[in-house]
């Protein structure tokens, strides 16, 4: 009969080399997500790096009085204005094109008014946003009890600004004009 060998082996070497598979197969595991676990934390580290950046970058300082500083806009678009001489002066029109336009407006015409000289600037709502035109004549300098309402969709506008004799006392013009002097 044979007698059994003495070995140091373990009685149940199943037991040992499952938990020490386990163990491998949980430090693949934790390597190979480590890899992917690094870089989304890296993106998003970056992404919130970059944000913060870009917010501080655009922040606005909002001085009182500026006319540069405001840029309208409604349902994410920039309003679409119409510039109309009523003062008999193009050159005056010209510079409120560029006002409006320096403000981000789309000033989309500019043209002489057909009715008679105007004795004050004035503005009309055309696409239903009074709001809008309020806050533009506002920023203008133009009394608010000079924005009217005249909704007229055929002419794809938002606002007309009609020029009177008055103009070179408007907020906006005297601010142009020391912008100018400086």
């Amino acid at each position: 009969m044979k007698q059994a060998e003495h070995s140091d082996t373990p009685v149940h070497p199943d037991l040992e080399s499952s938990s020490s598979s386990e163990n491998v197969r949980k430090n693949k595991l934790l390597s190979v997500l480590r890899g992917p676990l690094m870089k989304a934390t890296f993106i998003l580290l970056s992404v919130a790096f970059f944000i913060t950046v870009y917010v501080l970058a655009n922040r606005r300082n909002h001085t009182n009085g500026e006319v540069g500083e405001f840029i309208p806009a409604v349902n994410s678009r920039s309003l679409e204005v119409e510039v109309l001489d009523g003062a008999g002066n193009m050159r005056a029109a010209q510079q409120m094109t560029n006002i409006l336009r320096a403000q981000g407006y789309d000033v989309v015409e500019m043209k002489k008014s057909y009715d008679d000289v105007e004795e004050r600037t004035f503005i009309f709502d055309r696409s239903g946003n009074l709001d809008a035109a309020r806050k533009l004549a506002s920023i203008l300098g133009i009394s608010q009890d000079k924005v009217f309402q005249k909704i007229d969709r055929t002419l794809y506008l938002d606002i007309t600004v009609v020029m009177g004799k008055d103009y070179s006392r408007l907020k906006s013009f005297q601010l142009s004009t020391e912008r100018n002097i400086h």
